[in-house]
């Protein structure tokens, strides 16, 4: 029996416990490799994350204020904590996908559609982080899913809660789904058999968001605020932002490609409800390579779109010369292995440890459907690209942890004052010099000018892996992991 057809008789529900444990052990033990998340940990290090009222009834500070004040009651000194409340936004954004199902295509199987909106570059990513990215995403996805109940049935409840998600997501500086909300309205007013009264009612609804947009941003400073409605131009930040794309929806995308096939060309499943998911896919995407800065909620907000889209498109469909377009999944393998070269200057200074991994996840995304002659359903397809992938991940996940996170900041400093120069960490005193990495404010601050009798004092003086390293028989030269640019830099211990 071929691995194809083994993968085919493993449950779905298989995957996605497999790929639910993976997300949590990721969780709990990346580091923060964003300067943004830094930023904001230091922030609650210092007490310092509300400072005005729009912060003050962020939904997502009051989550990271909770968690801060539980970490420290209970005593644990354990950043990771902070990115739990992403797993209550995951949740809640899987089962917003599943009413959406339930209430537009109500016969589609839909454990398919909702591992496949968590198995994506784009959840990844935004379990790492804490910036509230899941959360907007979520209250975009509220917003419409209220919305196409307002269009179905126009009760006090369902203009209630489309009303609080909207102001939700403008206190999140949320504003792209202004755009979204404005053409799907435009769309229904469209209808010519929309009676009055609800051509009106949908009029005044779009005219309290306008308000409500505008007295917002005039809160809290038009030139302080954040949000795409502004577009970019810059050819090299739209070709960043396609690439990002391509990264952030796969493996979605490649089936996505074959499902426009499949309805677009063939009329394969034709219909309005389908149409407008399609034209709010497409939307989506150019709101997100024109907008000024990467924001992630957007694409959060059309993986279950995108996901609802492919899995009715293709319900029925057997593929086979149409998985062509799934070679595009070895760029997942082939940009790890560039990543993990980009950390080094030269080809010669790889670990040949680090060859063994790129075969490893080289020989692994071979599991491609791609590969296989037979005509298979989107079910089966999905099944074997999940399997790929969760092993990529995995094995990515243990080779990064293992080869890297002994090389980063805190585990070096902790170390050299131990075992080198015989220090107690609760007891020294760090000298800095101005370009120091940010990470090191978030772990060691209470270490620069404490508030203690310090018995070691310690200078610490960073630069670049490519300069020389200090020259002095009294002092320790070592080399770290710099999270935050990516890249390996130089620091010296000079016991004083």
């Amino acid at each position: 029996m071929s691995i194809f057809r083994f993968l085919d008789n493993i449950p779905t529900i298989f995957f996605t416990i497999v790929w639910i444990g993976l997300l949590g052990a990721i969780t709990l033990g990346a580091p923060y490799i964003f300067i943004e998340d830094i930023k904001i940990l230091i922030t609650i290090k210092d007490n310092e994350l509300v400072s005005n009222f729009s912060e003050f009834v962020n939904p997502h500070l009051i989550f990271l204020n909770i968690a801060s004040k539980l970490t420290n009651f209970f005593g644990f000194n354990n950043y990771f904590l902070f990115r739990l409340p992403n797993f209550i936004y995951l949740g809640f954004l899987i089962l917003v996908t599943y009413k959406i199902i339930k209430l537009k295509f109500y016969d589609l199987n839909y454990l398919m559609p909702l591992t496949a909106v968590m198995l994506s570059g784009t959840i990844l990513i935004s379990m790492t982080t804490i910036d509230g990215s899941l959360i907007s995403g979520l209250m975009t996805l509220l917003i419409f899913y209220y919305l196409l109940k307002i269009f179905d049935n126009e009760n006090f409840y369902n203009v209630f809660f489309f009303i609080l998600f909207s102001l939700i997501a403008l206190i999140l500086n949320n504003f792209y789904f202004v755009i979204l909300i404005t053409f799907l309205i435009f769309l229904k007013l469209f209808n010519l058999k929309l009676d009055k009264t609800k051509r009106l009612n949908l009029i005044s609804y779009l005219s309290f968001i306008y308000i409500s947009l505008l007295v917002f941003l005039i809160i809290q400073g038009i030139n302080k605020t954040d949000y795409p409605s502004i577009p970019n131009f810059d050819l090299n930040i739209l070709l960043k932002n396609i690439s990002k794309t391509v990264i952030f929806l796969l493996p979605l995308l490649s089936l996505l490609i074959i499902s426009i096939f499949y309805n677009g060309i063939k009329r394969i499943n034709w219909n309005k409800e389908l149409m407008t998911f399609l034209l709010l896919i497409v939307l989506c995407w150019f709101i997100f390579i024109f907008s000024n800065n990467l924001n992630i909620s957007i694409l959060i907000f059309l993986l279950p779109i995108m996901s609802i889209y492919i899995f009715r498109t293709l319900e029925f469909v057997k593929l086979k010369w149409s998985r062509i377009v799934l070679v595009a999944l070895f760029s997942i393998p082939a940009g790890i292995i560039y990543f993990d070269t980009s950390l080094y200057y030269n080809t010669s200074e790889i670990p040949y440890t680090n060859y063994i991994f790129y075969l490893l996840i080289i020989l692994v995304s071979l599991i491609n459907p791609v590969f296989s002659i037979q005509e298979r359903s989107l079910t089966t397809v999905y099944k074997i690209i999940s399997f790929s992938l969760i092993l990529v991940v995995f094995l990515t996940s243990v080779f990064f942890y293992s080869q890297y996170m002994s090389k980063t900041l805190s585990p070096v400093i902790y170390d050299t004052l131990k075992n080198d120069l015989n220090c107690d960490i609760k007891k020294s005193e760090f000298i800095l010099e101005k370009n120091y990495p940010l990470d090191l404010m978030l772990f060691f601050s209470d270490k620069v000018k404490p508030d203690y009798f310090s018995d070691c004092q310690i200078e610490l003086r960073f630069s670049s892996f490519d300069t020389m390293p200090i020259e002095d028989s009294d002092s320790i030269n070592k080399t770290i992991l710099d999270i935050t640019t990516k890249s390996y830099i130089n620091i010296n211990f000079n016991k004083l």
